[in-house]
């Protein structure tokens, strides 16, 4: 796909002996996830970087993002708005002040001559019961030295109770509905479309969510509960103000591009729909 696209891409190898040892939660938490820590040592010649999860798509310009000024800040972050109240209490950190770090923007020269890595490792090994392990962890050590970003950097893709005026500039699939699993799950279609544009083969979700999940929902919304309709107004606006515009746009932008010549005859129809929105 970088080839194709003239992307300069370069792979680089994070110390695997330096994250071995640290604790994990199955495939909830991998030792890969630590890897983002050691960034700046990955990096020395770099001052700054912006990190994003596997799970995120890039929908807007990360030139804004690029440009954020962090100061004396260790990193820029979004707010994590869905964190359990008991993670916040074990460290003591009011909800506004902890962030999601599948979205960052890392002050590499300040994490290198203040040795963060190291801090947030040693914090990991002392609260190893904790359910986010490496995210707390940070969100321990960068405490108070944090530039706090708009939700429209870090979209949480199915999290969201109520409607903002921000549209999304990174779309994070954070939780269980993942749109290269699961179909039906809000921004799926979005998804869909920069994966049939990028050739890649990268599955498209085929499962559908549990019933008792779609059963919770459909009896939150009979019984008039709040959140639910809440949340279901928030998928309805986000499809009309955001993913139709977004896709009707790329569709025009990319009319003309050929399907990556590995689809199958019937993929091609497929997708070919995808790339028309007129």
């Amino acid at each position: 796909f970088c080839e194709r696209n003239g992307i300069d891409c370069q792979l680089v190898q994070a110390d695997g002996k330096r994250i071995s040892d640290l604790p994990t939660r199955g495939k909830l938490l991998t030792t890969a996830a630590y890897a983002r820590i050691l960034i700046p040592e990955i990096l020395p010649d770099c001052d700054k970087a912006i990190y994003l999860d596997a799970d995120t798509l890039v929908v807007s310009d990360l030139g804004a993002l690029w440009l954020a000024d962090l100061g004396d800040n260790l990193v820029a972050g979004v707010v994590d708005g869905f964190v359990e109240q008991e993670e916040l209490d074990d460290i003591e950190m009011s909800r506004n002040e902890y962030i999601n770090s599948g979205v960052l923007v890392m002050n590499l020269v300040a994490w290198r001559r203040e040795g963060i890595a190291d801090r947030v490792f040693a914090t990991v090994r002392e609260t190893a019961k904790s359910r986010y392990l490496d995210q707390t962890a940070l969100n321990t050590v960068v405490r108070g030295r944090v530039l706090f970003l708009g939700r429209e950097w870090n979209f949480f893709s199915e999290r969201y109770v109520e409607i903002e005026r921000r549209l999304p500039k990174v779309i994070h699939y954070a939780g269980s509905a993942k749109p290269w699993r699961y179909r039906r799950v809000p921004f799926a279609d979005v998804f869909n479309f920069y994966r049939t544009l990028s050739g890649s083969d990268i599955p498209e979700g085929t499962l559908l969510l549990k019933s008792a999940r779609r059963r919770k929902m459909i009896l939150g919304l009979i019984g008039l509960r709040r959140k639910y309709w809440s949340s279901a107004l928030a998928t309805y606006y986000y499809h009309r103000r955001f993913t139709k515009p977004h896709l009707r746009s790329l569709g025009k932008m990319f009319s003309k591009v050929p399907l990556p010549p590995q689809h199958s005859t019937a993929a091609r129809e497929r997708d070919a729909q995808l790339l028309t929105f007129s």
